[in-house]
């Protein structure tokens, strides 16, 4: 039986572009005896033709001109990893007025710009797949459509960046310091040069915004996500962290706080050791999915580089592939709802960790306990630590508090003569009401 063969418009040829290719050529006999059909990568668009022509087959049509294979009737599907937001976004628009489905491992310009592409797909009888966008070596996104389509997903908590992640473990060494650990990083190959989007947690927004979408078909923008990353953190609040019974990671949380109003967050925070997210480490990734029928479930894998993106977006590649026409089942054609309701950061609910310095004297501990207590934030763990300096360090753990409530006593408690400074404040745990 002669096998139908899928012509592929390859949209940048970096680490990713590579990975999609290496894995084409290497799995094609699997690929097409799963699928029925070849995926033929036929045309590329690069920046430098010179260095391109080296990695890639002599098959392959290369050109700078991107709208010449957009508009191509020879080429059936757009594949965009070139990152960035433009020209990303004409591409990936040019090629869906073209009814040719498009899969992007683009997180920056999906995030961005999701409301207009699921419009256009639906507008020209085409799609978008996009499940590179997020923990990519991780089936989440196809996961959450329909290995969950029974269920009403009411929280998700996702470790969505290894870079933070591979930082928060190496913390743990003793010894370790934020800025030799993040060198590391980058000389491994798991930080950028400039790892600013990472550690400030901004990546991790971008793909909280996706999965929300996914998850609760809501229409999330960045602008609707608390974020803050982990440049603020210190080895010593890793150490005590531990000897609290916690382990610190980076969580895109979404939830449902009650009928009809979200949240969407990112910051770092203490998880108890015995949860199944404790135990991610180095460069992985997971996300701790909680639905009404399926109760609570974790995926991990690795979530970046050439090979595990790659893999990702091939799979999309052969999910078009399942269906000699795109659109024969719509189990992917994404359609947003209404404008959600999102509960303020300033609302949300949390227990906190504070490592702060009081002046060693009589009555300092009971003055911090007291200001506390003045709004109604309970102490559920506390340790003293060394005294430096006439300054003994503390650390606690409070109850459950609303984020402004804290905020005020922070305040109060920076104003009081017996508190030398706060030096650390991190939410804690994942059972918020």
């Amino acid at each position: 039986m002669k096998r139908k063969k899928i012509r592929i418009g390859l949209l940048g040829v970096g680490n990713v572009g590579c990975g999609v290719l290496e894995i084409l050529e290497n799995n094609q006999a699997l690929i097409a005896e799963r699928t029925g059909k070849f995926l033929v990568v036929t045309h590329a668009v690069v920046r430098n033709l010179e260095k391109a022509r080296s990695l890639v087959s002599s098959d392959v049509v290369l050109t700078t001109d991107a709208m010449s294979v957009l508009q191509n009737p020879e080429v059936d599907v757009i594949v965009e990893v070139m990152g960035g937001e433009y020209p990303a976004f004409d591409y990936i628009c040019e090629a869906l007025r073209q009814g040719k489905p498009v899969v992007t491992a683009n997180k920056e310009v999906l995030s961005k710009h999701k409301a207009t592409f699921f419009a256009l797909a639906k507008e020209n009888r085409t799609d978008i797949y996009f499940e590179a966008t997020v923990c990519g070596g991780i089936p989440l996104i196809r996961t959450m459509k329909v290995g969950f389509a029974a269920n009403r997903i009411n929280a998700f908590y996702g470790i969505l960046n290894g870079t933070t992640n591979f930082i928060l473990t190496k913390l743990e060494e003793p010894g370790s310091s934020f800025d030799a650990v993040v060198k590391e990083a980058q000389a491994l190959g798991f930080a950028e040069a400039d790892p600013s989007m990472d550690l400030s947690g901004l990546d991790s927004a971008y793909k909280l915004t996706i999965l929300g979408a996914v998850a609760f078909k809501a229409n999330v923008q960045l602008d609707d996500v608390y974020y803050e990353g982990i440049t603020a953190l210190e080895s010593s609040d890793v150490a005590y962290a531990k000897e609290l019974g916690y382990t610190i990671k980076l969580l895109g949380i979404g939830r449902e706080v009650r009928p009809g109003k979200m949240t969407f967050k990112v910051h770092p925070t203490l998880i108890p050791e015995d949860h199944p997210l404790a135990h991610v480490r180095d460069e992985f990734n997971a996300v701790f999915i909680v639905g009404n029928a399926v109760g609570e479930s974790m995926l991990s894998g690795r979530g970046a580089g050439g090979a595990p993106t790659g893999s990702a977006v091939v799979s999309d590649l052969m999910d078009i592939a399942f269906d000699e026409h795109p659109l024969g089942n719509k189990r992917n054609l994404e359609s947003l709802g209404a404008d959600i309701a999102i509960v303020p950061f300033s609302d949300t609910v949390s227990q906190f960790y504070l490592r702060l310095h009081a002046v060693d004297t009589h009555g300092a501990l009971a003055r911090i306990s007291s200001v506390l207590a003045e709004h109604q934030i309970g102490i559920s763990k506390i340790m003293q630590k060394d005294i430096v300096d006439n300054e003994a360090e503390i650390v606690l753990v409070t109850h459950l508090a609303v984020e402004s409530t804290m905020a005020a006593a922070i305040a109060m408690l920076e104003s009081e003569p017996a508190v030398g400074g706060i030096s650390a404040k991190i939410r804690v745990g994942l059972d918020e009401v």
